[in-house]
């Protein structure tokens, strides 16, 4: 059974029952009982449209699907926090990361790859490609909570998110690309004309569903009272039946979630935009706890010890001129602060963004993947430890304040409020 038709189907059910909740009620039915008797009509006894147990074949399945389904919810809820005035305010710098900047982390890691761990060019291209996404899941536990909203500005906020949102769909066509360049891979034109094929589909049926459900959600509240519960279910409905709907017909579903999720984020009452916010990073903290947990339990450490003092290397390569320097040239004609390029040059983690593609390029049989898996999760999971440490501290120094505060006083909870 194709995956994506299970997201199809529990997504319009969950935006179906968010709408009509509370007509089911008092026709003395409930969303449980309507998602029961759906799950047995689509289920193997009857239309056998859905069969749980022939999904997922393997463990790196699961964790392809877990990551892409947490990248769907993620992006959801950055697409759901930007609103015109920060499309209109954003989106030079953005455009500039999206290009030059992407442009630059995907040939300058290439570029480790090819040096460190001795890969052909065909190898290097292709992990570079693999690494060039901002992760979206990572850089929303800097940009988004308490200290963030206190220590750094809408600029860098919304940059970080609006660019790590757009840079994972659009880093498909790299990966593509790239894929051609291995032996027996194909031709080049095949995967640029699949490539721009994916971001067309993407682009053009999110911006539909993220229009028709905007408008559609507008409708039920003018007619009938939507229950908050219901509301806050909208966007999770959206995020799986986007990303499913998009992949069946042959776009990247990634980037049409996000498209989807701006596009609707435009069409609905600000009110009603802060309310999903509100509960879809809810939403993306659950997520971001099961999927770094496979993952984890998933390390390929013989294939790490079999890279050697160059698999270190290239993880630290990645890690530590993969963004600046390209993030950096992007920026350098941007109407911002120097602390604010600074900030942006460096913050551009990998994560679950780099897991999928890593993951993602299996199904096309290239050769050394194991190895090529191997290198790439080194290098995630090192941008994950070293991100993650330098958050809080640079994200205080941002503002001013002691980078040390915090880990001198961890159950303080009014330092943020002190310089």
């Amino acid at each position: 059974m194709n995956v994506d038709i299970v997201l199809v189907v529990v997504g319009g059910m969950l935006f179906v029952l968010g709408i009509l909740s509370s007509i089911l009620k008092r026709l003395f039915l409930t969303t449980v009982l309507a998602a029961l008797v759906l799950g047995v009509v689509l289920g193997p006894e009857m239309l056998g449209l859905l069969d749980p147990t022939a999904t997922l074949t393997s463990e790196r399945r699961v964790l392809e699907e877990l990551a892409r389904i947490t990248l769907a919810v993620t992006l959801m809820s950055a697409g759901l926090q930007v609103s015109k005035q920060n499309l209109l305010e954003q989106w030079r710098r953005v455009v500039s990361l999206l290009t030059i900047g992407m442009l630059g982390m995907w040939l300058i890691t290439a570029a480790g790859a090819y040096l460190l761990l001795g890969a052909p060019l065909w190898m290097a291209m292709l992990l570079g490609a693999v690494l060039t996404p901002t992760d979206p899941v990572v850089a929303s536990t800097v940009v988004t909570g308490q200290m963030a909203q206190e220590n750094l500005t809408p600029t860098v906020r919304r940059t970080l998110q609006l660019e790590s949102a757009a840079n994972d769909g659009l880093a498909l066509p790299l990966v593509l690309i790239a894929i051609s360049f291995a032996p027996g891979g194909g031709s080049l034109s095949h995967f640029v004309l699949e490539a721009a094929k994916e971001v067309v589909i993407a682009v053009g049926i999110g911006a539909v569903l993220g229009y028709l459900a905007g408008k559609i959600l507008e409708l039920a509240r003018q007619r009938w009272d939507v229950e908050h519960t219901s509301v806050v279910t909208l966007g999770l409905a959206l995020a799986l039946a986007g990303l499913g709907s998009i992949h069946l017909v042959g776009g990247s579903g990634v980037l049409g979630v996000f498209v989807a999720a701006l596009v609707f984020s435009l069409v609905v009452e600000s009110r009603l935009r802060d309310e999903l916010e509100e509960v879809e990073e809810s939403l993306v903290n659950v997520l971001i706890l099961p999927v770094f947990t496979f993952f984890g339990a998933m390390l390929p450490w013989e294939t790490w010890g079999g890279l050697g003092i160059g698999g270190v290397l290239f993880a630290l390569w990645a890690v530590c001129l993969r963004r600046p320097l390209p993030a950096w040239g992007a920026l350098i004609a941007a109407r911002i602060d120097r602390s604010e390029k600074v900030f942006l040059s460096w913050f551009g983690p990998m994560g679950v963004a780099a897991l999928y593609y890593a993951l993602f390029i299996e199904s096309y049989n290239v050769p050394r993947h194991e190895e090529l898996f191997g290198a790439a999760t080194l290098a995630i999971c090192l941008s994950v430890v070293v991100h993650s440490m330098t958050a809080t501290p640079g994200t205080r120094m941002f503002a001013g304040r002691s980078p040390w505060e915090t880990l001198l006083h961890p159950l303080s909870s009014h330092i943020e409020s002190s310089k």
